[in-house]
C-alpha cells in the first residue's frame, strides 16, 4: 500500500495565524528597507523666538514642520565679530536673547544626508534668507537696505526707489514691464531675500535644494502676513534659473531678480515657465580695434579728442557699415556712451551720420535716450565708492547744461532752441511739466501750503490756550531751528510769539499765491502787509529769521506727508518725480535741507546741510 500523502488541510485558526507571520515578516522586510534607505533632514535654525512682532499671529507658535525642524540658535552660532566684540568689553557675556546680536531678518537652513541608518549624517546643502520688514523702514528703504548685505543693497537699489515702491519702468514701460506680472504688491509686501543656497556637488540631483528653499518658504508664510520671495540666478545663470522657475518663481520686470508670490491667485502662479520672461539677446559683434579703444577712452578725453577720433574711425562710412554697430561688454553702442560723458557735439555728429543708432538696444533693453536718463537718475540719486551707496537725493542742485544738452539732442531738440522754464524743468527732472522754477511740482506746493495753513491755525487758534512756558513746551518741536535766545524770548513775550506765528500764515499765503518761497518773497508780503501791530515784522527785526520757520515747514510736511493723503484724499494734481524732493526744494529756496536719513559727525551731533 503505497504511503498516503499529509493531508493540505490546515486546521481552524492555524490559516490566520499564518497570514499574520507572513505580514508581520513582509512589515519587517520593509521596516529594514527603510531603515537603509538615504534620509534627506531640514534643519532651520532662528536667532529667537520670542519676539512676538517677528511672527504672524495665526502661527505664533514656535513648531517644526513635516518638512522641517527648527532650532534656536546660540552663541556658537553668532559670527566671530560679535563675539570678539563682546570678549573685548566689559560685558561678562553676550544677552540672553541672541537675536540681540543679529538682525532680526536672518535665518538658516541647512540640509543633511545620510545614505543609511549605519552611515554616518553628512552636511548636504546650505540656505541663508533675509525676512525684510518694509513697513518699519519705508523712509529710509535705501540706507537701511544698504548697511546689512551687500545683495540687499544690490536688490534695494536696483529694484526698488529710496522709498521701497518698485520703479516705475518695471511696472509700466512696454518692454522692461517684462511678462507685466509684478506690481505694486511689492511695496506692501515684506522681502524675502533667498541670499544663498548651495549644495554639495556629491548630493545634487537629489532635490535636496529644492526641498531647502521650500523649507525656507513655508517658514517665511508663518512669521511674515505677506512677503515676496526673491532672488538672484548664480554663477550657474542657466541651471539656476530653471530651478527657480520651478519652484514658482518668475522674472521681475527685465531685471536679473526673480520672484515668488505665495498667493495662489497672483498673476505669477498662472504664468507658465514657457511664458516667463527673458532677458533680450544683444547681437555679438565684430571688435574694431579702433572703436574698442575709442570707447574704453570715451570718459576720460574731452568732447573736441572724441568727436576728431570719430571722424577719422567713422567719417567715410555709411549708415549700412558695420562698425556703427560696435558694443561694448554691455551692450552700448556708441550713442549711448557718448551723452553719458556729457559729450554734445560727438553726440549731434553721431546722429546727423546715422540716425538709426536711436533706437539700439543695450543689454538692459534700453535705448541711448532710456540709458541716459537712467543714467541721470541714478546720478541725482546715489553716489557710489566701491561697494558702497549713499543716497544723495537732497543734495541736487539740477543737471549741468552738458549733459542737458545731450538730452535735448537725443529728444530732437536743441537746447538753445527751449524756452527758460523749459530748461529750468529739464535740469531738475521736472516730469509733470508744471513745476514751479523748474522743482516745486503742484503737489509738493499742495502739502507744503496745507502743513503751513494747519500748523498756523494749530499754534495760533489752539494755542492761545497756553501760558507762553506751556505754549513754549507744547510747541517745541517747532522752535528746533529758531535761535537759543529768541526761543527763550517766546516763553516770555507774547508780542514775539504772535509774530512767530504769523510767520507761517506769510509762508501759507506766499505758497497760496504760487510764490517761490524764499526769504525775499515771505519778507516781500510782511512788509507789504497791513498788520497792526507789526508782530511778525518785529520778530524778524530782534532775530527771529524766516528760515527758522520755512525749514521747519519743509520737515513737518516731510514727516506728515501721510497726514496729507489721509486728510486731503485723492487730489487732482499730476504727478511729477520731484512730487517727495523735499530736501532739494527747500536747499534751493536758500534754507537747509532737510533729509529722512540724519548724518552725524564722529562726536553725534547733527551735520546740517
Amino acid at each position: 500500500m503505497p504511503p498516503q500523502r499529509a493531508s493540505s488541510k490546515v486546521p481552524p485558526g492555524v490559516e490566520n495565524h499564518h497570514r499574520e507571520s507572513k505580514a508581520l515578516r513582509r512589515k519587517r522586510r520593509v521596516d529594514v528597507h527603510n531603515s537603509d534607505a538615504s534620509r534627506i533632514c531640514i534643519n532651520l535654525k532662528l536667532y529667537s523666538h520670542t519676539k512676538d512682532n517677528r511672527w504672524d499671529a495665526s502661527h505664533a507658535s514656535f513648531e517644526s514642520s513635516p518638512n522641517y525642524t527648527l532650532t534656536i540658535a546660540d552663541a556658537r552660532d553668532v559670527g566671530r565679530d560679535v563675539r570678539e566684540m563682546y570678549a573685548g568689553s566689559d560685558s561678562e557675556s553676550p544677552p540672553s536673547d541672541i537675536e540681540n546680536l543679529i538682525l532680526d531678518w536672518d535665518d538658516n537652513g541647512r540640509a543633511t544626508y545620510q545614505q543609511n541608518s549605519s552611515s554616518p549624517v553628512e552636511e548636504s546643502g546650505h540656505c541663508r534668507a533675509l525676512l525684510v520688514r518694509k513697513s518699519e523702514i519705508m523712509d529710509t528703504f535705501w540706507d537701511d537696505m544698504e548697511a546689512p548685505e551687500h545683495q540687499l543693497a544690490e536688490l534695494a537699489f536696483e529694484l526698488f526707489d529710496r522709498f521701497d515702491s518698485l520703479k516705475p519702468h518695471f511696472k509700466d514701460h512696454a518692454l522692461k514691464r517684462g511678462s507685466g506680472v509684478w506690481g505694486d504688491e511689492l511695496r506692501y509686501s515684506d522681502i524675502l531675500l533667498i541670499h544663498k543656497l548651495e549644495v554639495s556637488p556629491s548630493h545634487r540631483r537629489r532635490v535636496i535644494g529644492s526641498k531647502l528653499a521650500g523649507a525656507i518658504l513655508e517658514l517665511a508664510s508663518k512669521k511674515s502676513k505677506s512677503f515676496i520671495g526673491i532672488t538672484s540666478p548664480g554663477q550657474t545663470k542657466d541651471i539656476a534659473l530653471s530651478f527657480w522657475r520651478k519652484l514658482q518663481f518668475r522674472r521681475i520686470g527685465c531685471s536679473g531678480w526673480l520672484g515668488y508670490s505665495p498667493d495662489m491667485r497672483h498673476k505669477s502662479r498662472s504664468l507658465e515657465i514657457e511664458h516667463d520672461y527673458d532677458l533680450p539677446h544683444v547681437p555679438q559683434m565684430p571688435h574694431i580695434p579702433e572703436i574698442d579703444s575709442l570707447m574704453k577712452d570715451i570718459w576720460v578725453i574731452d568732447d573736441a579728442e572724441c568727436l576728431e577720433r570719430l571722424k577719422k574711425v567713422l567719417g567715410d562710412a555709411s549708415p549700412e557699415d558695420i562698425g556703427w554697430e560696435a558694443r561694448d561688454n554691455h551692450g552700448n553702442t556708441l550713442l549711448h556712451l557718448a551723452p553719458w560723458s556729457s559729450k554734445s557735439q560727438s553726440t549731434r555728429w553721431i546722429i546727423q551720420r546715422n540716425s538709426r543708432l536711436l533706437s539700439r538696444l543695450n543689454s538692459k533693453g534700453d535705448t541711448p535716450l532710456e540709458a541716459l536718463e537712467a543714467y541721470m537718475e541714478r546720478t541725482r540719486t546715489i553716489t557710489q565708492f566701491m561697494f558702497s551707496r549713499t543716497d544723495v537725493s537732497d543734495m541736487f542742485t539740477g543737471f549741468d547744461n552738458a549733459i542737458l544738452s545731450c538730452l535735448c539732442l537725443l529728444r530732437g531738440l536743441a537746447i538753445e532752441d527751449i524756452s527758460e522754464d523749459e530748461h529750468s524743468r529739464l535740469r531738475f527732472g521736472c516730469t509733470c511739466g508744471n513745476c514751479l522754477v523748474g522743482f516745486l511740482s503742484p503737489r509738493l506746493l499742495d502739502m507744503l501750503l496745507f502743513s503751513a495753513e494747519t500748523t498756523f491755525d494749530l499754534i495760533n487758534t489752539v494755542g492761545n490756550r497756553y501760558d507762553g512756558h506751556e505754549w513754549c513746551q507744547y510747541y517745541k518741536g517747532l522752535l528746533e531751528y529758531l535761535p537759543d535766545p529768541i526761543a527763550q524770548g517766546l516763553a516770555i513775550r507774547d508780542d514775539m510769539r504772535t509774530g512767530f506765528c504769523m510767520l507761517w500764515k506769510y509762508l501759507a499765503t506766499c505758497l497760496r499765491e504760487r510764490m517761490f518761497p524764499t526769504d525775499e518773497n515771505v519778507l516781500l508780503l510782511v512788509r507789504n502787509a497791513n498788520d497792526w501791530p507789526p508782530h511778525c515784522r518785529n520778530f524778524i527785526q530782534k532775530g527771529g529769521s524766516i528760515s527758522s520757520a520755512a525749514t521747519m515747514l519743509f520737515k513737518r510736511t516731510m514727516k506728515l506727508e501721510q497726514l496729507y493723503d489721509v486728510e486731503k484724499g485723492p487730489v487732482d494734481l499730476p504727478t511729477c518725480r520731484n512730487d517727495r524732493e523735499f530736501g532739494m526744494v527747500g536747499g534751493m529756496c536758500g534754507y537747509e535741507r532737510v533729509t529722512r536719513v540724519q548724518h552725524l559727525t564722529m562726536q553725534g551731533e547733527k551735520i546740517r546741510f
